[in-house]
């Protein structure tokens, strides 16, 4: 077992090896009691017992070694439990296996129960878990270090098993199922070594391979942290909460702009390192450790929060650019609660606000909302359910999440996301997972504008005019060599959006205008546009573009989950661009409502929107 202090019945592990069977058998339960009746400790989630149906799903599903790697994801791994098993080779489900998400529903299975099978099950997978799965130093592959998360296809199973975010991820998960088991009968003074033996030999590996940067090294740190507060025990433990506290206070700066922006420019990794950054946080604060995190780190955690809240729905869930997904991040007030108390600001306030559903703190002082340094804007008129809301993301490139999805947007109305970006399906893996990434990654998969249906080149995004004021955004960028494209979007009375792409230079080819759509019905409407319907919240959308575009619908592809797809109507406008042709302009209007008569909209020509017999001027630089 690790090398503990602090308690003199540990003194155990050093006695000598003549020690009769019967005396190190009686430490071993002393040690159990110990940790059983120990206080002053909290263990983030310990409290958390109630299950959830969907935990005795999971559990149930894994008393027959049936896991949910991923939420909707579910294989049988053998009543001999195969840990390499892996059907479908993407990457991402096959470390996701070695986080053991399933355990924390085993765990709360058998406190609402007090079925002693679920504990169990708990005791022998874990056993089985460490007898198959042992560390062996690895470095680096063909693809690179582990530890910066690439693996190759190929890759031995401890580079899967042992890679530092699943290692972090284990040190974040493994407290709070010794918390809800430590009482059952199966929990025994024997087994009690094993997983404090197993628990240290992770952080001792994690203290060795850091990842270098990036949203890996925030989780990594954030479970280092958790594994020396939790079990102060260990001697090393204090070592740990500074290694972890070290790294955290140094990458909030690395990691965010000063707006609060992560340099992912991705929603979902955005929201997963403010998260990460609270579970350190709080256990620190709930232990009586509020020493390790500075004032300005914390600051800086609400800023980061702030930016989430400007474009995320009333539901809690984000647009899924990039690579984020339609998680339920903000439902519950839990983190927003814990965030709102980091300092005393207006921005605090605000997240307050979110937090009580405007019970307590203040709303913020706008609606819509920009920030033209890193490239998120957001249209709404309002904050709840019944409001029209635009996220647009403008940002450059990005990291390895990031997509060619310049000038991409999300369309939320009435309590519905009536268009939904395209999402990213899978991450990598084998040939065919590596096709379908880049299939729902490419440029033609986005509300966007393509020469040709390529790819945008990086663009280098310059914000032209953005007055939230007038509801009015207007960026552009080198989409390709030769092809440069403005788009400029209208929040007309906030209550619809007239979007105006402009393309000019020397380059040619045909460009096909796209606004995908949710799963719902899309019909054709008298004006010659569209009317598209889910439940009680519906669209109109009129396009136009040069002489001789051609207007029509395909049915193409988004996803919200891993591994999830859905299908859905695109409308696309395509047009001829001529060698040396004059700048091109072509325009969307989209006007959300609810019920069943929407009003009479008709586009003049490219200058001129009509509603309701009222002439509006599209609005250009």
């Amino acid at each position: 077992m690790g090398r503990l202090c602090k308690i003199a019945l540990m003194s155990m592990l050093v006695l000598p090896l003549a020690l009769t069977f019967s005396c190190r058998e009686k430490a071993s339960g002393e040690l159990l009691e110990y940790y059983r009746s120990r206080q002053g400790i909290y263990i983030p989630g310990e409290e958390t017992r109630d299950a959830t149906e969907k935990d005795f799903l999971w559990a149930d599903d894994a008393l027959k070694h049936s896991f949910h790697v991923l939420e909707d994801t579910v294989w049988n791994y053998g009543r001999d439990i195969n840990w390499e098993y892996w059907p479908v080779k993407d990457i991402e489900m096959r470390v996701q296996l070695h986080r053991q998400g399933w355990w924390s529903s085993l765990a709360r299975a058998y406190c609402t129960s007090g079925k002693e099978k679920y504990a169990r099950e708990y005791v022998y997978e874990f056993r089985d878990w460490v007898k198959k799965n042992p560390y062996k130093p690895f470095g680096v592959d063909g693809n690179g270090t582990v530890s910066s998360g690439a693996i190759g296809i190929d890759s031995p199973n401890e580079c899967f098993a042992w890679r530092p975010l699943e290692i972090g991820i284990r040190l974040l998960r493994w407290p709070v199922h010794f918390a809800l088991f430590k009482d059952s009968r199966y929990f025994t003074p024997e087994f009690l070594q094993e997983f404090l033996d197993a628990y240290h030999q992770n952080a001792t590996v994690l203290m060795q391979s850091f990842s270098p940067s990036g949203n890996h090294l925030i989780h990594q740190s954030s479970g280092i942290i958790r594994a020396g507060i939790c079990f102060p025990e260990f001697e090393e433990a204090e070592e740990w909460v500074k290694a972890g506290a070290d790294n955290l206070n140094r990458e909030i700066a690395r990691q965010s702009y000063p707006d609060g922006c992560h340099i992912e420019l991705d929603p979902g990794y955005h929201i997963g390192v403010v998260q990460s950054y609270d579970d350190a946080i709080q256990v620190a604060l709930r232990n009586g450790r509020k020493d390790i995190f500075p004032p300005e780190c914390l600051e800086q955690l609400v800023r980061m929060t702030c930016y989430y809240l400007d474009y995320c729905y009333p539901d809690g869930t984000h647009p899924c650019f990039s690579d984020a997904r339609r998680h339920d991040d903000l439902a519950d007030s839990e983190l927003l609660e814990d965030v709102s108390g980091y300092c005393d600001s207006p921005q605090a306030r605000q997240v307050l606000w979110f937090a009580t559903r405007g019970r307590a703190g203040e709303a913020p002082p706008y609606k819509s909302s920009g920030h033209p340094d890193t490239g998120f804007y957001t249209f709404r008129d309002g904050w709840f359910d019944a409001n029209v809301i635009m996220p647009i993301k403008a940002t450059e490139r990005g990291m390895w999440h990031a997509q060619p999805d310049f000038g991409t947007f999300e369309l939320w109305a009435y309590g519905k996301i009536l268009m939904p970006d395209a999402g990213s399906y899978v991450y990598s893996g084998d040939d065919q997972i590596e096709l379908q990434r880049a299939y729902f990654k490419q440029t033609a998969r986005h509300n966007a504008i393509t020469l040709d249906g390529r790819n945008y080149d990086d663009p280098a995004p310059k914000v032209l005019a953005w007055k939230p004021d007038e509801g009015f955004l207007s960026v552009e960028h080198q989409a390709y060599e030769g092809l440069t494209r403005r788009r400029s979007i209208s929040f007309v009375e906030e209550k619809f959006f007239v979007i105006v792409d402009e393309v000019s230079g020397p380059a040619s080819g045909t460009l096909t205008l796209r606004n995908g759509l949710g799963p719902g019905v899309l019909e054709s409407s008298a004006d010659g546009g569209y009317i598209y319907r889910d439940g009680d919240a519906a669209l109109c959308i009129l396009v136009a573009g040069p002489e001789g575009s051609t207007v029509s619908v395909d049915q193409d592809w988004y996803s919200e989950a891993m591994h999830e797809k859905h299908e859905r109507p695109v409308i696309r406008l395509d047009a001829s661009r001529a060698p040396g042709a004059a700048t091109q302009r072509f325009v969307t209007v989209l006007y959300p409502f609810s019920g069943t008569t929407p009003s009479e909209i008709s586009l003049k020509n490219l200058n001129f929107v009509s509603v309701d017999g009222k002439d509006y001027n599209i609005k250009i630089l």
